[in-house]
């Protein structure tokens, strides 16, 4: 993947699946933690797994470093077992969000390097599978607003996912297309999320490659609230959700933009001064930008 890509993947994800130390189940019943690291190799959403199935994802929750909670201490590979087992477990959480399994439920935790040396250790191996695979060869080459969204996909899904008319689309460089077959489901929530911002970083990478610009090059687009969101993001403003809603959250993150570049701080995704100085400042980072 362009290094771009990758510089970007934390302030990305970060906000789609938020930073969680300690295990929990995801909406489909599997065991996670981290930013949306999935520890859990049970086959059939919602269930108890197999003995083998057991096996296979303690082995995935024993490659990180777990320290428990009281003393700091690393964790024994029966304590991480435990700790899986009481998580999976709790069927019944699953749907209510990862806020379920604090402590006192859970008893161990990760560190945020550890966090982040898992998630890369995980999107590197989510991109050597995906590019072995056919149509997925020529993957180096493509914008990297389109190796984002493809590998936003597979966080989702796993890089195994079969979609015929996407990958036909994708194996012929024809992005706009990639853009309408690019959505899974459930379509709701943080994946409802994530389907909007991968469609449009696949409309980005055919704007991109049609304007020229270097396929080593993440492009943003400022020109609407969504954009917006997306550059506060990219800027480290956080908490913010990229929803597309200029709600309350919204306009204060754009507000506290304003106060810390010394401009009308009247809370407004499009005034123009303010979509000017987020335009500069990505431009600094190294994004290419559109809509400003």
């Amino acid at each position: 993947m362009h290094q771009s890509v990758r510089d970007y993947w934390i302030s990305f994800n970060d906000p789609l699946e938020g930073r969680v130390h300690f295990m929990y189940l995801d909406v489909k019943g599997y065991v996670s933690t981290g930013i949306g690291n999935k520890i859990d190799e049970t086959a059939r959403d919602n269930s108890a797994p197999t003995p083998q199935e057991r096996a296979l994802s303690l082995a995935a929750a024993g490659l990180l470093r777990w320290l428990v909670n009281d003393a700091d201490t690393e964790a024994t590979p029966e304590e991480v077992a435990a700790e899986w087992d009481t998580v999976k477990s709790r069927l019944d959480l699953a749907p209510f969000g990862h806020g379920n399994f604090r402590p006192p439920l859970t008893r161990l935790h990760v560190e945020d390097d550890e966090i982040d040396r898992h998630v890369f250790a995980k999107l590197d191996e989510m991109e050597t599978v995906l590019t072995g695979r056919e149509g997925f060869g020529e993957f180096a080459s493509w914008p990297a607003n389109a190796q984002l969204a493809t590998l936003s996909m597979c966080w989702g899904m796993g890089p195994k996912f079969r979609f015929p008319k996407f990958q036909g689309h994708v194996a012929a460089r024809e992005w706009v297309g990639a853009a309408d077959e690019c959505h899974f489901t459930p379509d709701v929530g943080t994946i409802g999320i994530r389907n909007k911002l991968d469609r449009a970083h696949f409309l980005l990478a055919s704007q991109a490659e049609s304007q020229g610009v270097p396929v080593e090059q993440l492009v943003l687009d400022v020109s609407d609230v969504f954009g917006v969101q997306g550059a506060l993001l990219a800027l480290g403003i956080k908490p913010l959700t990229q929803d597309g809603v200029d709600g309350p959250l919204t306009q204060g993150k754009v507000k506290e933009f304003q106060a810390a570049n010394g401009l009308a701080e009247n809370g407004a995704f499009d005034d123009p001064d303010t979509v000017s100085a987020l335009a500069s400042q990505l431009a600094g980072l190294g994004f290419t930008v559109f809509g400003a």
